[in-house]
C-alpha cells in the first residue's frame, strides 16, 4: 500500500478529530470506543438480518403450508362436487327408470283393467237376482278406485318429469262447465247432495284438459267430504281474471292443516281403511298442474261449515261461437241397434268385452288384432265406425290402420281411438286424424255418449 504523504496524514488525522501527536494519544481511548460501537451496531445489523432472514423463510414455510392446504382442500371440494354431480345424475337415472316403469306398468295393468271394466258394465245392465246384483256392484267399486289409483300414480309421475305442456286455445265457460255437471249431477245425487251451477257469458284462455283435471278434483273432493247440503260451482270476475270456485256444506278443514292437504299421500279425516279411496294424490296432482299453468289456487274453509276451493284463470275479451255438447245418454238400454262397428285391439281379452258390451246395446261387432285381419273380417263391407286401440302389435297405432281402412273403403269413416297412453304426442296425433280420444279404462257411459253423438 503506497505511503500517505504528510499532507494526507494531516488531512486524516484531522477528519478524525486528531491533531497533532499529543492529541492523538488523547482520542486513543475514544477512538476504540467509538469502533467498539461500530461493531457492536454491526452485530445488531446481522443479528437482525439473521432474524429477518428467519421470519422470511418462516413466513414462506407456512405460505407454502397454507397453499397445500389449499390446494388438497380445492381437491376435496371439486371430488366432493363431483361426487355430488355423479349422485344427481344417478338420482336422475333413477328417477326416469322408474318414471318409465311406472308408465309401463301403469299402462299394462290398465289393459285388463279395461277389459273387466267393460264385463263389469256389461253385467250391470243385465237383471240379475239381487245377491249377484249387488257382488256386481262392489265389483265395479273396486275396479273404478283401483282405476282412479293407477290415474293418479300415472299422473303425478308424468307431472314431475315435466311431460306435460299446456295446450292453450279460447273455450267459452259453458263449455267447461257443462260436461263437469253432466259428471258429477249423479254423483251428487247418489250422495243426498244437490249440485248447483252459477255461470256466466265469459270466455277464458286455458287448455281445457288440464283446467278441467283440476275442477274435477275440486268436485270429488266436495262429494266426498260432504255429508249433507249442497255443492256450488260457480265463477266471480276478478280484475282481469275469473275466479272458479267449488263450495261445500261439508266438514270443513282446520286452519292448521291447508296446507297439508297439497301434499302427497295425504287424506284427512280418514280413519278407517274402508272409508279411504285413492291414495291423497289429487290435491297434490292440482297444486302440480296450476304450477304449469301458472294460475293461483286458493282454499278457504269453516271447520264443520264447509271449504271453498278455487283457482284464477285469465279472462279473454273474445267470445267464441258455441259448440254442440255430447248429450248424456241414460246408462241402460239400446241406443245404437243395428250399427255396424268394427273394434281394433292386440289384447284379445278387450275384444271379447267389447263385443259382449257393444253387442248388449245391439250393435253388429266386427273385431281384429291387426290391420290384416280387419280386412279380412269385415268382408268387403266398410264399417260405420272404427274403435281402434293406439298402441298395437309391432310398433302400429291405430291412426295408420285407421288411415288405410278410409283409403281402402274410399271414405271417411268415423273412428275413435282408445288407448291407455296419456301423453301429449298421443294427443296430437289424434288432432291430425280427427278422433276423439277415449282413456282406458273406458267408462261405458261416456263410450256410448261418444258413439251415439258419432253415428247420431
Amino acid at each position: 500500500m503506497a505511503k500517505l504523504s504528510d499532507d494526507q496524514q494531516r488531512a486524516l488525522a484531522g477528519l478524525l478529530g486528531l491533531g497533532n501527536q499529543s492529541a492523538r494519544k488523547s482520542h486513543y481511548p475514544e477512538l476504540t470506543a467509538r469502533l467498539d460501537e461500530l461493531e457492536a451496531e454491526r452485530n445488531r445489523y446481522i443479528l437482525l438480518n439473521d432474524e429477518l432472514e428467519q421470519r422470511v423463510a418462516a413466513r414462506t414455510d407456512e405460505l407454502l403450508e397454507a397453499n397445500h392446504n389449499l390446494q388438497q382442500q380445492i381437491a376435496q371440494r371439486e371430488q366432493v362436487e363431483q361426487d355430488l354431480r355423479d349422485a344427481r345424475d344417478a338420482a336422475q337415472a333413477a328417477n326416469r327408470s322408474k318414471d318409465k316403469y311406472l308408465a309401463a306398468a301403469s299402462h299394462d295393468l290398465l289393459q285388463p283393467l279395461n277389459a273387466a271394466r267393460l264385463l263389469i258394465a256389461t253385467l250391470r245392465e243385465r237383471q240379475l237376482p239381487s245377491v249377484e246384483q249387488v257382488l256386481v256392484e262392489r265389483t265395479h267399486q273396486a275396479l273404478e278406485g283401483a282405476e282412479d289409483l293407477l290415474t293418479d300414480l300415472l299422473d303425478i309421475s308424468r307431472l314431475d318429469q315435466a311431460a306435460v305442456k299446456p295446450d292453450v286455445a279460447l273455450y267459452r265457460l259453458d263449455e267447461l262447465f257443462a260436461p263437469l255437471v253432466s259428471e258429477f249431477q249423479s254423483v251428487a245425487q247418489a250422495a243426498g247432495l244437490n249440485l248447483r251451477v252459477h255461470t256466466g257469458c265469459y270466455a277464458i284462455s286455458t287448455d281445457l284438459r288440464l283446467l278441467t283435471r283440476i275442477l274435477r278434483n275440486f268436485l270429488s273432493n266436495a262429494c266426498r267430504y260432504t255429508d249433507e247440503g249442497c255443492i256450488l260451482l260457480g265463477a266471480r270476475k276478478r280484475g282481469n281474471g275469473l275466479r272458479l270456485e267449488v263450495w261445500d256444506t261439508g266438514r270443513g278443514i282446520a286452519a292448521d292443516r291447508l296446507e297439508a292437504i297439497f301434499l302427497e299421500f295425504n287424506q284427512l279425516d280418514v280413519g278407517r281403511a274402508a272409508d279411504r279411496k285413492g291414495v291423497g294424490l289429487g290435491l297434490a296432482i292440482v297444486e302440480r298442474i296450476a304450477d304449469i299453468l301458472g294460475y293461483p289456487v286458493a282454499v278457504r274453509s269453516w271447520p264443520g261449515r264447509g271449504s271453498m276451493f278455487s283457482i284464477e284463470v285469465p279472462l279473454s275479451d273474445e267470445m267464441p261461437l258455441p259448440i254442440s255438447q255430447l248429450p248424456v245418454q241414460p246408462t241402460t238400454g239400446n241406443p245404437l241397434p243395428g250399427r255396424r262397428l268394427l273394434v281394433i285391439d292386440n289384447e284379445v281379452s278387450i275384444l271379447e268385452s267389447m263385443r259382449a258390451l257393444l253387442g248388449q246395446w245391439g250393435c253388429e261387432v266386427v273385431t281384429a288384432t291387426d290391420q290384416a285381419g280387419a280386412l279380412l273380417a269385415l268382408q268387403g263391407r266398410a264399417p260405420e265406425l272404427i274403435l281402434a286401440d293406439y298402441h298395437l302389435d309391432h310398433g302400429v297405432v291405430g291412426c295408420q290402420v285407421v288411415r288405410h281402412l278410409r283409403e281402402h273403403f274410399e271414405q271417411k269413416i268415423p273412428a275413435v281411438i282408445i288407448t291407455a297412453d296419456r301423453t301429449d304426442q298421443c294427443r296430437r296425433a289424434l288432432r291430425r286424424l280427427d278422433a276423439p280420444l277415449l282413456n282406458k279404462p273406458v267408462k261405458p257411459g261416456k263410450l256410448r255418449a261418444v258413439l251415439s253423438q258419432m253415428l247420431g
